[in-house]
C-alpha cells in the first residue's frame, strides 16, 4: 500500500487533469497501483490503511526497495540472504516461499521490473555417495568504496551427490599454482576428495586434449599423481556435463558476490564461507529436495582421505596475505603487526596457525622467513601486537644512529647515498628503518648485507625491507650456484686435474705443411 504523500499526489494531479498514465509515469508507480486509488477517497484510504494487514518482512521493507531500486536484478533469494545476514537472529520469522511473493509484491508496488536474462541446463544423473565432485570458475565486478568496479575471481567444487559446496575468491585470475591451492583448501573443507572430478577445459589444468588423450600441465600432472584422483574433461562448450557447478557458480556470483561491497580479498572470503554455512550449503536444495549439509553429513563417510601433500606455494595456509603500508596484516577481521620496514610492493605472507599454543607466525609466502609470531586472537576488530615505536633506541639522535650503522659497514662508500636515499623517501620512518637495517648484523655478516646494498642501489630500491629481501635472494642465488657447480663437476682423476694440454701454434701445422709440399714436389 502506498504512504499518504504518494495518495494526495495522486489526488492532486488527478485534479489537474492528469491521464493515469501519465500520473503513473510521473510518480514511477504502477498504472494498475494508480488505478486502485484513483477513485478512492480520503476516507476510504484510511479505511483501507486500517484494514492492511502489517507483514513480517515490512521491518526491511526499506532496505528491500532501496536494494531493488539500486539493483533491478537482484533475486528474492539474495535478498532473502542480504536480510538474513543482516539480521541478530539466526533465522528470519518469514519462509523463503513466502517471500518471494513478498519481493514480486514490492516490485509490483514500486513499478521495479526484473532483466529477463535466460540460459538452458539438463539434468543430470544422481551419483552415488562420494563417488563424484564438480569444478568450474567464474568471474564478476564487485562495487568498491571509492566507486569503482573490481573484478574477482571464484573457484568452486560441489559434490554431486550431497551438493555440498566449497567456493573461494581471489583477485587475481587462477594460475596452475593457485588452482591446485584452491584444491588443497577444498578437500580441507570437506575432510576429504571424491573418487573422480569433472573439469572443464582450461589452461591451467591441461595444456591439450587429443581425441581422449589430454596432456596436462607440468604442475597439476605433478599433483595429479600424489593425490590420485580420476578426472572427467568436458568437451568444449559442454555445460550439461557439469550441470551443478554451474549452477553452483552463478549462485555464487549472484546471490553472494553481485553487488556486495568489496573492500579487501581475505573479508570476501571470511563472509562468502559464512554465506556458505548460512545458505549455500543449509538451505533445501532445489533439485535434491534436501539440506546440503544434511545430505554431506554422511556422504563424508565416503570421501577418500587425502595426505599432506608438500606444494611450496601452499604451505599451511592457501591464502595468502598483504603486507599492508602501515606494517599489518589483516586476518581474520583482526590487524597483526609486522616489524617496521617489512612492507614493500608485492610483499605477501601466510598465516601459521599454532593450535598447541594457540599462536600465529606471519611468514613470507616465498621465502618462508618469520616475521613474526601473536598469540591468536578469536576476537574482533583487535590490534595484535606491540608497537616498535615503544621499543625502538630513543637515548640516541638520528645522527648517532646513522653515524654508528655506517661504522658497522666500515664507512663504505655505497652506504651514505643508500641511506640519504631513504632519508628522502620515508623521512618520518628513518629512525626505524636505521634499526632494521642494525639489526640485520645479528643475522648476516657485513659482505653479504653490503652485496644487499649494491643490488638495492643498482635496483633504486630504497628501505630496509627491500634490502632484507635482497639479502635472501643474493643468498639463495649464491647457495643455488655452488650446487649446480657441484653437481657439474667431474670426477676426474688427480693427475689430469691440473694439467693442461699443450696447445700448439698455427706456425706449426704451417711449417708442416710446406714440408709435405717441398717432398711431393
Amino acid at each position: 500500500m502506498i504512504d499518504w504523500m504518494k495518495y494526495a499526489e495522486i489526488q492532486t494531479l488527478k485534479r489537474k487533469g492528469f491521464r493515469k498514465s501519465k500520473v503513473a509515469r510521473k510518480l514511477k508507480l504502477n498504472r494498475e497501483t494508480v488505478s486502485k486509488y484513483w477513485d478512492m477517497s480520503p476516507d476510504g484510504y484510511e479505511e483501507t490503511k486500517k484494514k492492511h494487514r502489517v507483514r513480517k518482512p515490512d521491518v526491511y521493507k526499506e532496505l528491500i526497495v532501496e536494494w531493488l531500486t539500486e539493483f533491478p536484478d537482484m533475486t528474492a533469494a539474495q535478498i532473502y540472504d542480504w536480510c538474513k545476514e543482516r539480521s541478530p537472529l539466526e533465522t528470519l520469522d518469514f519462509q523463503k516461499r513466502s517471500f518471494q511473493n513478498y519481493v514480486k509484491s514490492i516490485r509490483e508496488e514500486y513499478d521495479i521490473k526484473k532483466p529477463e536474462t535466460e540460459r538452458q541446463y539438463e539434468a543430470v544423473d544422481e551419483r552415488d555417495p562420494g563417488a563424484q565432485g564438480q569444478v568450474d570458475m567464474g568471474e564478476i565486478y564487485v562495487p568498491t568504496k571509492s566507486g569503482r568496479q573490481k573484478k574477482v575471481y571464484c573457484f568452486a567444487m560441489v559434490l554431486a551427490h550431497s551438493r555440498y559446496k566449497f567456493v573461494m575468491w581471489q583477485e587475481r585470475p587462477f594460475t596452475t599454482t593457485t588452482f591446485i591451492m584452491a584444491h588443497i583448501k577444498a578437500f580441507d573443507y570437506f575432510g576429504g576428495r571424491p573418487h573422480q572430478i569433472v573439469y572443464d577445459q582450461d589452461k591451467v589444468l591441461a595444456v591439450s586434449e587429443n581425441h581422449g588423450d589430454i596432456i596436462y600441465t607440468a604442475g597439476f600432472q605433478s599433483y595429479l599423481q600424489e593425490v590420485g584422483f580420476d578426472i572427467f574433461l568436458c568437451h568444449g562448450a559442454d555445460p550439461e556435463s557439469k550441470g551443478p557447478v554451474e549452477n553452483v557458480v552463478k549462485f555464487a556470483k549472484y546471490n553472494f558476490a553481485d553487488h556486495r561491497m568489496f573492500t579487501d580479498i581475505e573479508s570476501f572470503n571470511e563472509a562468502c564461507l559464512a554465506w556458505l554455512r548460512r545458505t549455500a550449503n543449509h538451505d533445501v536444495h532445489g533439485t535434491t529436495h534436501k539440506r546440503p549439509d544434511e545430505v554431506f553429513a554422511l556422504e563424508k563417510e565416503y570421501l577418500v582421505p587425502v595426505s599432506e601433500y608438500s606444494f611450496a606455494i601452499a604451505n599451511e595456509n592457501s591464502i595468502d596475505y598483504a603486507v599492508r603500508k602501515d606494517n599489518l596484516v589483516l586476518y581474520k577481521s583482526n590487524r597483526y603487526r609486522v616489524p617496521v620496514g617489512t612492507y614493500h610492493k608485492g610483499v605477501r605472507v601466510y598465516m601459521k596457525i599454532n593450535e598447541e599454543t594457540d599462536e600465529v607466525s606471519i611468514t613470507d609466502s616465498i621465502t618462508g622467513e618469520i616475521y613474526a609470531t601473536h598469540p591468536l586472537c578469536h576476537e574482533k576488530g583487535k590490534l595484535i601486537g606491540h608497537s616498535e615505536r615503544s621499543e625502538r633506541d630513543k637515548t640516541k639522535s638520528v645522527e648517532e644512529q646513522e653515524k654508528l650503522l655506517r661504522e658497522l659497514f666500515n664507512n663504505d662508500e655505497l652506504v651514505g647515498p643508500f641511506l640519504e636515499h631513504i632519508h628522502q623517501e620515508k623521512p618520518r620512518y628513518y629512525r626505524d628503518q636505521l634499526g632494521v637495517i642494525k639489526k640485520l648484523f645479528e643475522e648476516w655478516n657485513r659482505d653479504d648485507i653490503l652485496k644487499g646494498v649494491e643490488y638495492c642501489s643498482e635496483k633504486e630500491l630504497y628501505s630496509a625491507g627491500d634490502l632484507k629481501s635482497s639479502i635472501i635472494y643474493l643468498t639463495q642465488a649464491t647457495i643455488e650456484e655452488k650446487n649446480i657447480k657441484k653437481r657439474d663437476s667431474t670426477s676426474l682423476p688427480e693427475k689430469y686435474r691440473v694439467d693442461k694440454p699443450d696447445i700448439r701454434s698455427l706456425s706449426a701445422y704451417e711449417n708442416a705443411m710446406n714440408e709435405r709440399s717441398a717432398v711431393n714436389g
